[in-house]
């Protein structure tokens, strides 16, 4: 008989006849029904020409390289959606994929290990002649998991072997490969069989899926990160949308901020892209702000991915009580933090302790590791479910006043050490300064005041004119003095000179001093005015009107009537403005007036005012 004769089936009956299955064990492992398999065992005995199983069994030992189960691991899922990208990581595992070797694809929820591993199997068949079997293990808890491999290999126990051991016989010499998906709530029972196989099996190979390592020894774990942005994650999405709308256009910006918005998570956008048919693109961008309520309602078989919440709160419920303590706190973050930074949200614990769990969470693929060395960060949609979570909690206030401190100090300490190394040490705080200012209470209060000040002058120093404007304008707002409040507006309408606005630094001069003179510092309020006198007469290019004179005569008069002539500050503006209230508009003030102006300027040591 030609082994053409022989169909695909009949091959794969065969192969498992020579472990000395029966017809039921051999249903369960090839997923058809036990008449099936007598019907094929018949077929088999009738064009081998031979009566018996045992027969059929001697033929398949002798023709080792004959059709068996190529390509057929037990088990495994199908999708009826097409593959996107992964090229790199799917060859990197195949390229691990050797005898008595872990490989882990170890990544958050969503991120598609499960698909990655399924399409790899596949991808490896013709390097496991004897198949294998994929063994799912989300409905498995801990001491379960031989058990279910068991199952998946059409096993069970017998007097005197256990479960374990039969999965080992099961498996025997022969080149296999087994798939161990979503160990991460059971690994010590993975762990343990994936090391139990492997001693025992020299030809099998063990691929697992997990949120964490195994830490089996020499286990090759492969990270499987999000999927590139300007690439595979709008490939991803325009091919899901098209799905649900043969229709679907969108501006290819919108679609790449919608991935970025998502971080590339796969899942993440398939639950966004479903969504395409109802809201448009750019609905489905607007309606991002609330990620957790918008990425729901798909009919996943798996309910871990029928929304966002129930993927992330998966890894959430398995971490233990010191790792739900911080864990939530991060989000208060808009960016990357250093330890220090995770420890005074989280003065609970000693930096040591921190650092441990910040370790751990990184190990359960909650926290990520940072662009900089020593720093982390959350995923947009693990920061979405973080923050949701601090809220339930009711710590959300008091979080965000530790963050609040901690930023105050941070800017202040960057902004008083402008000379040295600051820029790069600025930047990369800089999203969570503005979101500590952008969050705190309302109102005036001692540290958004110091913050807001600290980054004004931050911000201007990195060349941020506009910014820096109103970051001043922030801090009069929230300064918790009228004279604190008046020297932020004199500090902003000095930043208005660099904009080239004239008339904004008039209109700040001249509220400045008014909040000065509400606080009782005539001093403060009569450089202001004289200030604002200046800047009118000096100039005049920057007004789309002219101050009259007699406004500016009247300014002049009231700073000298409250300024103290005796002390030099106040006497060089006071000459500066009375050198350019002159009666009628001019180029220039009057040169005896300007040297009388720079002899009190000089009078003061100070050389910006000496300049002017």
């Amino acid at each position: 008989m030609s082994p053409e004769s022989v169909s695909r089936r009949e091959a794969e009956v065969l192969t498992l006849l020579e472990e000395h299955l029966s017809n039921a064990e051999v249903a369960r492992r090839l997923h058809i029904s036990v008449r099936t398999v007598e019907n094929h065992v018949s077929s088999l005995l009738r064009k081998y020409g031979v009566a018996d199983r045992r027969a059929l069994v001697a033929i398949a030992r002798r023709a080792p390289d004959a059709p068996s189960l190529v390509g057929q691991v037990a088990g495994s899922p199908t999708w009826r959606t097409g593959f996107t990208g992964r090229a790199h990581e799917r060859d990197a595992v195949l390229a691990l994929l050797q005898p008595r070797r872990l490989v882990t694809l170890a990544g958050p929820g969503g991120v598609g290990k499960t698909r990655l591993a399924a399409v790899v199997a596949e991808a490896a068949a013709p390097d496991f002649p004897r198949g294998g079997a994929f063994v799912d293990l989300v409905p498995v808890r801990d001491g379960q998991v031989a058990g279910a491999v068991a199952r998946a290999l059409g096993v069970s126990e017998s007097p005197g072997q256990s479960l374990e051991d039969a999965v080992a016989c099961a498996l025997g010499q022969a080149r296999r490969l087994l798939i161990l998906d979503n160990c991460e709530h059971v690994l010590d029972s993975a762990a343990a069989l994936a090391d139990r196989v492997l001693s025992h099996c020299p030809g099998v190979t063990v691929l697992a899926t997990s949120r964490e390592r195994l830490g089996v020894p020499g286990e090759r774990v492969v990270p499987i990160s999000p999927l590139p942005l300007a690439s595979d994650a709008e490939a991803l999405f325009a091919d899901r949308a098209a799905a649900v709308d043969p229709g679907f256009a969108a501006e290819p910006a919108i679609v790449a901020e919608i991935c970025a918005r998502l971080d590339g998570m796969p899942l993440a956008i398939e639950l966004a892209a479903a969504r395409c048919a109802s809201l448009g693109a750019d609905g489905l961008l607007a309606a991002l702000d609330d990620t957790l309520r918008l990425l729901t309602g798909s009919r996943h078989p798996d309910e871990r991915h029928r929304s966002l919440r129930a993927v992330i709160g998966w890894s959430h419920d398995l971490l233990g009580d010191d790792e739900r303590a911080l864990f939530p706190r991060l989000a208060v973050f808009a960016g990357a933090f250093d330890l220090d930074a995770a420890c005074r949200v989280a003065p609970f614990a000693p930096p040591g302790a921190v650092a441990d769990v910040l370790g751990r969470l990184v190990d359960k693929s909650l926290v990520v590791r940072g662009r900089e060395a020593g720093s982390w960060r959350l995923l947009e949609t693990v920061h979405a479910y973080a923050l949701d979570r601090l809220a339930a909690s009711g710590d959300l206030d008091s979080v965000q006043d530790l963050y609040l401190q901690w930023a105050a100090e941070t800017a202040q300490a960057l902004a008083e050490h402008l000379d040295g190394q600051w820029r790069d040490r600025f930047d990369a705080v800089c999203d969570d300064l503005r979101a500590a200012l952008r969050n705190a209470p309302p109102g005036p209060g001692t540290l958004q005041h110091r913050l807001a000040r600290s980054l004004g002058h931050l911000t201007y120093a990195r060349c941020l004119v506009s910014e820096s404007l109103e970051h001043f304008k922030e801090a009069a707002r929230r300064a918790p003095t009228a004279s604190a409040t008046a020297a932020d507006l004199r500090t902003a309408a000095q930043v208005v000179f660099a904009v080239g606005l004239a008339h904004g630094a008039f209109d700040l001069l001249v509220e400045s001093a008014a909040h000065a003179e509400a606080g009782g510092d005539q001093r403060a309020r009569a450089i202001a005015l004289a200030h604002a006198v200046v800047t009118a007469g000096r100039f005049t290019s920057g007004f789309p009107d002219p101050v009259p004179r007699p406004r500016l005569r009247e300014l002049l008069d009231q700073a000298a009537t409250i300024g103290d002539p005796g002390d030099p500050v106040v006497a060089a503006h006071l000459a500066a403005a009375t050198a350019w209230c002159l009666r009628r508009a001019q180029a220039a003030p009057d040169p005896s007036l300007a040297e009388t102006a720079v002899a009190a300027a000089r009078a003061t040591g100070d050389p910006v005012l000496i300049s002017a």
